[in-house]
């Protein structure tokens, strides 16, 4: 047995929203008891049903929470109490709909190894985005939670009297019409001003930092590094194939070598090599091998036809 069943015309009109709360009260026999259904539907009325779902699939749904709330077994239920729990029911299957709707309005892009996309924001700032990366950020919405999640390295380009957060597991960049760069990899996120000024926090908001161009910081493990000084003109070299790492770990360095360039990398570095910062910079796989066998003093070898990268001691 349907809702429908259980309900008069009128009712059923005016639930679809056929009739006007006037014309129904018009037909009701008892108008304090429409008036108090009427405010539980006066409030469904106020939410919206996302898109892409018809009256058709709404009443559907409607009639399968009714089915669910109307049981034989049940003694004395007043035609009132039945038709408040239809209207009840009615709000709560619309604010699934909207809180349904609200959880999938995020836009998550995604790069795979040695891939690099552009990707344009509501606003119409461009986020570059480098190899075995993402970035998530709301469709709709955008004035009110201006907020862009990011894994892994991008380049932003702000455009002007545009403002957002730029949201990572190390760490927060606010922005207000400029170009910048971040990296955040494992415990380490790297923030670097190419024009304009950033505000770069901890997780937690307890530290900040101001960088203008030429500027970059360092956050590790809930602290910000004192500021470094960088060349503002490579900041974004490795959209052009070009790569530079200042002051960073080796092993972080190898990673990204991994990443860029697809490759399996053998090595028998130390453990305190690895965690060590090195600064390089390279324009290939065999220009990057040649890097840092020559800062560490190993011998490599690179094959590029099974893309693999050895370095071993002399």
């Amino acid at each position: 047995m349907t809702g429908k069943e259980h309900l008069t015309d009128w009712e059923q009109d005016w639930l679809e929203g056929k009739i006007s709360s006037q014309e129904a009260k018009e037909k009701a026999k008892n108008d304090l008891q429409f008036e108090s259904l009427d405010k539980f539907v006066s409030k469904a009325k106020q939410l919206n049903i996302p898109d892409g779902i018809s009256k058709a699939e709404a009443w559907s749904k409607l009639e399968s929470r009714i089915s669910e709330i109307y049981s034989p077994k049940v003694i004395s239920i007043s035609r009132r109490s039945w038709v408040i729990g239809i209207a009840a029911s009615f709000i709560l299957a619309i604010g699934a709909f909207f809180i349904l709707k609200q959880n999938t309005n995020q836009i998550t892009i995604e790069t795979s190894l040695a891939e690099v996309r552009n990707v344009e924001l509501p606003d119409g700032s461009t986020v570059y985005l480098n190899a075995e990366s993402s970035v998530s950020f709301p469709e709709k919405g955008w004035a009110t939670a201006r907020k862009v999640i990011l894994t892994g390295e991008a380049f932003f380009e702000v455009k002007r009297g545009s403002s957002f957060t730029v949201e990572t597991t190390n760490g927060l960049v606010q922005v207000l019409g400029t170009s910048f760069n971040v990296r955040s990899r494992a415990n380490l996120l790297h923030v670097a001003c190419k024009t304009g000024k950033v505000r770069v926090t901890t997780q937690d908001e307890s530290n900040e930092q101001y960088l203008t161009a030429g500027m970059a910081v360092n956050v590790e493990n809930g602290s910000i590094s004192e500021i470094l000084e960088t060349r503002a003109d490579r900041i974004d070299s490795w959209r052009n194939g070009q790569y530079d790492y200042e002051s960073i770990p080796l092993e972080q360095v190898l990673n990204e070598i991994k990443r860029l360039y697809k490759v399996e990398i053998e090595h028998d570095f130390s453990s305190s090599e690895l965690t060590s910062p090195i600064t390089t910079t390279f324009s290939s796989l065999k220009d990057a091998a040649q890097t840092i066998a020559v800062q560490k003093g190993r011998g490599f070898e690179v094959n590029e036809e099974e893309n693999t990268a050895v370095f071993k001691v002399k």
